[in-house]
């Protein structure tokens, strides 16, 4: 060989160098903190808007069902558009953390305008709701496809990128323990009694908090990984990349079914500790034991992820806790000891659900590239993400539609059949929602074998090798 140089043999590219593999404890740090600014903001909207509308704001259910249900549609349009668009974006800083440093201020900005209450009545008092989450979802969209779509360049490793969305994992679920634990509290206190300013000021110390912490997102965590030019694709392929890709489609029908599992437990909640349990005090004990249980699923997701299949994790996750939501619904309201070990049995494992599905999206696109040479990071996550907002416009409008359905009337007593169709709103449904996302889970087909097998050729067709 020339100049000395050592030529290069099937054994020695087994284990070969991988771009970013070790990732510090700093970027994986500022990467979670994305997470908890993004979720602060957001848990907020999902968590307590549906209530916030109807019982403080003061519009009716089915007005409310109307905007959550419009947002959702507009993001059906935006998301994909944003993804296309910053696939394409060239900028000193990448193609992704331009928008997350520029959108830190504005998401902030309209979280505290959506939870603001102002002096208007009637129809003008729907149009500024509709407006502001309208654009509260844009913006969070704006933020958050980039942010979901950085993992993927941040690295190739793929147990790394595990790690990496287990630390998302974590600082997600410690933003659903503050908003949990801490936002009626906090309502309560700053509000002195009068709900309007508790929500808004709540808001405003949320987004305080959360505004400077994307910016250690922006600095610390670098795109390593981008594509050539033949590797761009073009709209046509950017499309079919979500569109063909078998893969991912089954791994996004089983994200979707959960999360309308999940945003329907979650935006109907506090009616079933305001009118199932009679425990107002429960709402905040309830949001912090799924946050924490969250918590401790991601955290220990890393570990149990040495030793089985990622799709295997998934589906046992799904299946303990459809079981334990099914057991909620039957288990009597003054056995409030039962509910809650009960709920703790159900939240935990849906703490590895979330980061494990965006590995395995990374995942799909190293596939995906393996097979057609086209990398679309941006196109997959912005449907990703898109998964995300339409099942929370769904269920946001089927919950309200429900509720006006079986005779819910806010701040007052309720029947028993409302009592009971609460229950199985919050409980029985999501149990059964659970059980039936593992269904396309069994069809996926990508091992971690075969992702660290994608990892070792894309590096060789990096470096110009043939085998």
């Amino acid at each position: 060989m020339a100049n000395g140089a050592v030529p290069q043999t099937k054994e020695s590219l087994v284990v070969p160098q991988i771009n970013g593999g070790n990732l510090s404890f700093l970027t994986k740090l500022s990467y979670g903190f994305g997470e908890f600014s993004a979720s602060v903001v957001w848990s907020l909207a999902s968590s307590y808007l549906l209530f916030f509308y109807t019982d403080v704001f003061g519009i009716a259910g089915g007005a409310a069902a109307i905007i959550l249900l419009v947002a959702r549609v507009w993001d059906c349009f935006v998301d994909p558009i944003l993804g296309l668009i910053m696939e394409r974006t060239k900028s000193k800083h990448g193609r992704f953390r331009p928008y997350i440093l520029y959108g830190a201020f504005a998401l902030a900005l309209l979280n505290i305008l959506t939870f603001y209450t102002p002096e208007l009545t009637g129809t003008a008092k729907v149009i500024y709701a509709g407006v502001t989450y309208l654009l509260l979802g844009t913006v969070h969209s704006v933020v958050n496809v980039p942010y979901g779509a950085l993992a993927t360049v941040m690295t190739r490793d793929t147990h790394e990128r595990t790690n990496l969305n287990a630390y998302r994992g974590v600082f997600g679920q410690v933003a659903g323990i503050l908003t949990g634990a801490a936002v009626m509290p906090l309502i309560t206190i700053l509000g002195h009694g009068n709900q309007q300013h508790g929500f808004f000021y709540a808001a405003i110390v949320l987004s305080v908090v959360s505004a400077p912490l994307l910016f250690f997102t922006f600095k610390n965590c670098k795109e390593l990984i981008e594509p050539t030019i033949e590797e761009r694709p073009t709209l046509k392929e950017s499309l079919r990349a979500v569109g063909a890709n078998k893969q991912l489609l089954l791994l996004l029908t089983s994200l979707f079914v959960v999360l309308l599992g999940v945003f329907g437990r979650i935006g109907t909640l506090t009616y079933y500790c305001i009118y199932v349990l009679n425990r107002p005090d429960l709402i905040a004990v309830s949001f912090t034991i799924l946050s924490v249980c969250g918590a401790i699923g991601s955290f220990a997701l890393p570990f149990i992820a040495k030793f089985f299949e990622k799709k295997t994790i998934l589906i046992l996750g799904s299946t303990l806790t459809g079981i334990a939501f099914i057991a909620l619904y039957f288990t009597p309201a003054t056995n409030i000891t039962m509910i809650i070990v009960l709920t703790i049995a159900a939240c935990l494992p849906t703490g590895f659900a979330s980061p494990m599905n965006f590995s395995m999206v990374a995942d799909c696109i190293d596939d995906y590239q393996i097979k057609t040479g086209i990398r679309a990071d941006g196109a997959i996550y912005s449907f990703t993400s898109l998964s995300t907002k339409i099942a929370s416009a769904l269920v946001g409008a089927a919950s309200a539609t429900i509720l006006g359905a079986i005779g819910y009337v806010a701040n007052q007593q309720q029947t028993p059949e409302v009592v009971h169709g609460i229950n199985a709103l919050v409980n029985l449904a999501p149990g059964i929602i659970y059980l039936l996302a593992t269904i396309p889970l069994y069809f996926y087909k990508i091992s971690k074998a075969r992702a660290m097998e994608n990892t070792n050729e894309l590096l060789r067709r990096r470096n110009g090798i043939t085998m």
